[in-house]
């Protein structure tokens, strides 16, 4: 009997030590500082942010917003107004969706102005019947009065698609402009109207 108590005192004191042992463990770990035992490490990676467009690098494209011409076959139908807004021709041919002029075999011009001014880079014009007759691209230069030419050639008849988009590069051009003016000769290649559907003036804004 007097074995037996011995033991339990012994495991009794082996297992009383160990707890006064975690209890210092647990008391000493108070202070310390939980994010120095566990550094947060982040795995967000940081986002760039774009620098933001420059006005001179925008490009704007306008459809004219009004128009005038030196002569209309009728009004409204093949009038200057025709020549507004984007293209609505249903395809090639003799349609009252398109500006023509009065005669089939004269020079006329086409006058479109803008909803807004800008230092063009490229004239879309839109021709819907018999094209290759127009002559002459010009743009107005608010400080002189006056129209600049940024494409001048004679009437030469290809075998272009028809509906026809002449492109017309503009370069050398620094001020901002609102108003084009076309001219078509109708009077060499007996080709008759050279309808014009629509005008597109491609732009950046002018440098504030």
């Amino acid at each position: 009997m007097v074995e037996n108590v011995g033991r339990r005192l012994v495991i009794a004191g082996a297992a009383g030590l160990l707890l006064i042992t975690a209890a210092c463990a647990r008391t000493a770990g108070l202070g310390a500082d939980p994010a120095a035992e566990t550094p947060f490490v982040s795995t967000e990676v940081p986002t760039e942010i774009p620098e933001p467009t420059p006005a001179s690098q925008t490009t704007l494209h306008l459809w004219a917003q009004e128009a005038e011409a030196s002569s209309e076959f009728a009004s409204p139908e093949w009038g200057a107004e025709k020549a507004v807004g984007d293209p609505d021709a249903p395809g090639c041919g003799d349609y009252p969706y398109a500006w023509a002029s009065a005669a089939s075999d004269s020079v006329e011009t086409l006058t479109l102005h803008y909803s807004l001014a800008v230092v063009p880079i490229e004239i879309l014009v839109v021709e819907s019947f018999n094209p290759d007759q127009v002559v002459r691209v010009e743009v107005y230069n608010p400080e002189t009065e006056a129209f600049v030419t940024v494409l001048e050639k004679d009437p030469e008849q290809v075998d272009r698609p028809c509906p026809y988009q002449l492109r017309v590069p503009v370069e050398g051009i620094d001020f901002p402009t609102d108003r084009v003016r076309i001219t078509v000769d109708q009077s060499q290649l007996g080709l008759g109207w050279n309808e014009i559907d629509a005008v597109e003036l491609i732009g950046r804004p002018p440098e504030e």
